[in-house]
């Protein structure tokens, strides 16, 4: 059989010689009138999604630029560290990249080096009969992870990761435990939570200080412990002024149903529910992101998870001394606290002199009904 030639013209091409068959249209010619659209029609059709979606055309994605080792050689000689004759380096572009490096040759059983920054350069020193298996490998791993960095737009954090203005909720908080010692427990009898007080004389600052309130300094230590860190977080994400006011609304709300299941005779104090509140507020940070669809689903199942294990192992205990209702109080309004933020545009979560503002309010209120409370 003979071979066909690669160019040959396709049937119906009107290049002569070609030895192939003419195709003609045998059909009528059918005049095809355009569709007229009236203008409310014409407006629908712009509205509807797959119009643009059809006119809309995605930029190919464009590679990242390959990241090389860079040559050692161009380097001078007192440039470089002085090393023994039976090992090499290696010149890495920055501190990160070189601690990954070493990794990957470790975990191909080559050891490494990472020498301190010589003259603002970072080296990996190797043994010689290493150096060529090192520079494979490496260079293997940067073409194997080219365009592997984390996006964006699949995952952004806003704020930062910890912020230190807890300090502004912990050091009330052990001023109080330090001035109710130096008054012999006079400031017990004064702000604590008594429900009769509260629902009888209608003392309802006590709701608020009753959280600045300990019993001993182990009672103290454990809310610290676990509140400093826990408020640095929320901080971290919400901004100072957002955090306290939000804390505080939820060891309202936790003091607020300790008020309704036991509305006689019933006294409490102490920050856990305000700790259990913060709980409450990082448990839903993730909800934006997935609602928006930046995250699947099973992250924010697993961050409120892992915060309802937190609260069932800090905050659910057999001691009868515990106030339950108030840790739970707490951890519930925390995450409707955490839900109000989310609501809130993200230019005004760290816009820094809103968080001026409203740290001065939170200061504002809480100083008020300490002085309602010790004015009594």
């Amino acid at each position: 059989m003979a071979e066909s030639p690669l160019h040959d013209p396709l049937p119906g091409s009107s290049h002569e010689g070609s030895g192939q068959g003419h195709f003609q249209n045998t059909r009528p010619h059918r005049k095809i009138s355009p569709r007229r659209f009236s203008a409310p029609d014409r407006a629908e059709r712009l509205r509807h999604p797959r119009f643009h979606q059809r006119r809309t055309r995605t930029a190919p994605k464009q590679e990242e630029p390959l990241l090389t080792i860079p040559d050692i050689r161009q380097l001078a000689p007192d440039d470089l560290p002085q090393i023994e004759e039976e090992n090499k380096l290696i010149l890495a572009p920055s501190k990160k990249i070189v601690m990954e490096w070493s990794l990957v040759l470790t975990s191909q059983k080559i050891e490494s080096t990472i020498l301190f920054p010589h003259k603002q350069r970072w080296f990996l020193m190797v043994k010689a009969e290493d150096y060529a298996r090192s520079l494979e490998i490496i260079h293997l791993y940067l073409v194997e992870n080219r365009n592997w960095g984390w996006s964006d737009d699949t995952f952004r954090m806003r704020g930062q990761l910890f912020n230190w203005g807890a300090f502004y909720w912990a050091l009330p908080t052990g001023l109080t435990y330090l001035l109710n010692y130096l008054a012999h427990d006079g400031l017990k009898a004064r702000a604590l939570m008594d429900s009769d007080k509260i629902l009888q004389h209608n003392e309802w600052w006590r709701m608020l200080t009753a959280t600045f309130l300990h019993g001993d300094i182990g009672h103290l230590a454990s809310n610290l412990s676990l509140g400093f860190p826990l408020f640095g977080l929320a901080m971290g994400r919400y901004g100072i002024g957002w955090t306290l006011l939000a804390a505080t609304l939820a060891g309202l709300c936790g003091n607020l149903l300790s008020l309704l299941i036991h509305p006689t005779e019933y006294a409490s104090l102490g920050a856990s529910g305000v700790v259990m509140g913060v709980l409450g507020i990082l448990s839903v940070y993730l909800m934006p992101l997935i609602s928006k669809k930046n995250l699947p689903a099973k992250v924010g199942i697993s961050a409120f998870s892992a915060s309802v294990l937190i609260f069932i192992l800090t905050g659910l205990s057999p001691d009868p001394q515990v106030n339950l209702s108030a840790h739970l109080g707490g951890f519930l309004g925390g995450i409707f606290a955490g839900f109000l933020l989310n609501k809130v545009p993200e230019k005004w979560i760290l816009h820094t002199l809103t968080n001026v503002i409203l740290t001065v309010l939170w200061f504002a209120i809480c100083s008020y009904c300490w002085f309602l409370a010790i004015g009594e």
